[in-house]
């Protein structure tokens, strides 16, 4: 029986081992969203698609529809990211983000603003300079989970709804975004503070102004405040353990 030849772009996101000799595959793919591919016998010395179908390659993808797998029938490499792939830091970071996909995305969800931010994220990390890699980290973290409808309040009290003002303000994970002083007091809630500089980098992400992001200047303790809010964010959402790099 003929099978039809499905093609897409796609960046590898994950493998695993089958039997002896395959490979099953995760990747996100330009057309179909999140896919997985069987490489048969891609585990022998000289199977064709080897050099293709590894971790975090962007490739052009063709596959047959098997009876439990999609099946891989060719991969033509389009970039490597090699730069990435030789940095220890920088290789854990795009591991990262990888795991990131693979707890958030479940098959066939494409959204257009996930490929690019993948390709964008990847493309920024392979041409990074020295190890200031907190913003495309932090950026790819708050618009994956804002393009998958988890964008949190900080413009508004998540509990009264009125707009942030002066004063302390907090951040809830349960409520999904920023507290008030008065509503985080009425709650008597556990929420850590929230510095102002946060709330501003963190709209500043959302909203992708990517220009005045590239300018910013931050301390070492900002960066940490920053990464702890995303870490206790991104766990409540996913409910498991997340290793925030």
């Amino acid at each position: 029986m003929l099978h039809e030849t499905i093609k897409t772009e796609a960046v590898v996101i994950g493998e695993k081992e089958m039997g002896e000799d395959d490979k099953l595959f995760s990747l996100y793919s330009k057309d179909f969203g999140k896919v997985e591919v069987l490489g048969k016998a891609i585990r022998k010395s000289k199977a064709k698609l080897k050099g293709g179908l590894q971790i975090l390659n962007y490739v052009s993808l063709e596959f047959v529809k098997g009876k439990n797998f999609n099946i891989a029938t060719d991969v033509t490499l389009k970039e490597d990211f090699s730069n990435i792939k030789k940095d220890p830091k920088l290789f854990r970071i795009s591991l990262y983000i990888c795991d990131l996909l693979n707890k958030f995305l479940g098959g066939q969800e494409m959204d257009e603003r996930i490929w690019k931010l993948i390709l964008e994220t990847l493309g920024q990390l392979e041409n990074s300079k020295g190890d200031n890699n907190w913003l495309p980290t932090r950026y790819f973290e708050w618009n994956l989970i804002s393009f998958l409808g988890f964008e949190p309040e900080i413009y508004y009290c998540s509990k009264c709804r009125e707009k942030i003002k002066e004063g302390k303000l907090f951040f809830s994970k349960r409520d999904g975004g920023i507290l008030c002083v008065k509503c985080f007091e009425k709650g008597r809630k556990k929420e850590e503070g929230i510095t102002r500089d946060i709330v501003k980098i963190l709209r500043l992400i959302i909203n992708q102004d990517k220009e005045i992001l590239k300018r910013l200047k931050i301390t070492k303790e900002t960066e940490e405040e920053l990464k702890e809010v995303s870490h206790d964010y991104l766990q409540y959402i996913i409910q498991e353990e997340v290793f925030v790099i």
